[in-house]
């Protein structure tokens, strides 16, 4: 839709660039094995991943659930659907896994139907979070378990930037997202949304390598688009951060809030 807002017209048209870090990225790794953790994923769940990406996460929910299980893989781009689908015949497993065109307003997912639907880094771009995560709470059955993960922009650090510029920057790059700062507020929202006996962790490993420079790059560009930010202050934020990249110096922390709740009996 044209008159999407930017925090959703920039996922449902991604640029190739953009597109082509996301299918080589978001494997399941040693990070995605600490963050779903307390999902507590089984063989024979009846799974939701909303916001799926390309879907690399989803296949791997996939091949957990095994032959008795299913997993909806959801997201709002249909690009990443379609990759959704390639890799699940890659993996030999497309009969176990579902796509779903769906921007979260109202999950095409029956009452009481799940064991598990999961979140990463979605809720932060969701019209209305608490609306969404009432949806999640509808689609699972009794005992069922919601786990979404978010970011905190403004909790994040990036060595070696000036602590108010940095903040700028962050600032202007929000444009992007409905809520950047979602990740502190994922607790309370579950709450509004009906859960309880939550629990809540934070997970904030030091990138010294450049695996966040993606990110960064992306917010620059987030941030020229805000036309809220001086374009040279934002070239010298990427420019700094590239430099400390190359001479040893880089530090960047994006903390990951991770909330788990089951639902009532």
């Amino acid at each position: 839709m044209t008159d999407d807002p930017f925090y959703k017209a920039h996922w449902r048209d991604i640029d190739p660039d953009r597109m082509s870090a996301y299918r080589a990225g978001f494997d399941w790794d040693q990070t995605a094995e600490e963050l779903y953790r307390t999902a507590a994923i089984f063989e024979g769940a009846r799974i939701a991943d909303f916001g799926c990406g390309p879907g690399k996460i989803a296949i791997e929910l996939a091949r957990r659930v095994g032959p008795d299980g299913h997993v909806h893989a959801i997201d709002i781009n249909a690009e990443f659907l379609q990759f959704v689908k390639q890799n699940a015949d890659e993996a030999g497993i497309s009969d176990r896994v579902s796509v779903h065109l769906n921007d979260g307003a109202a999950l095409p997912i029956a009452d009481g139907s799940l064991d598990r639907i999961t979140a990463r880094n979605t809720i932060m771009y969701a019209d209305d979070p608490v609306a969404t995560l009432t949806e999640f709470h509808r689609v699972l059955r009794p005992n069922g378990i919601a786990h979404a993960i978010d970011g905190d922009w403004f909790m994040m650090v990036a060595e070696p930037i000036d602590h108010d510029l940095w903040r700028s920057f962050v600032k202007a790059a929000s444009h992007a997202c409905r809520n950047s700062d979602m990740g502190r507020k994922l607790y309370h929202a579950f709450k509004k949304a009906g859960f309880e006996d939550l629990e809540i962790s934070i997970y904030a490993k030091a990138d010294v390598d450049g695996r966040l420079l993606g990110m960064i790059r992306n917010m620059a560009k987030y941030a020229r688009e805000s036309g809220t930010m001086d374009l040279a202050k934002i070239d010298h934020v990427v420019e700094q951060i590239e430099q400390a990249h190359t001479n040893g110096t880089y530090l960047v922390v994006s903390p990951q809030f991770v909330v788990t709740g089951p639902k009532a009996v």
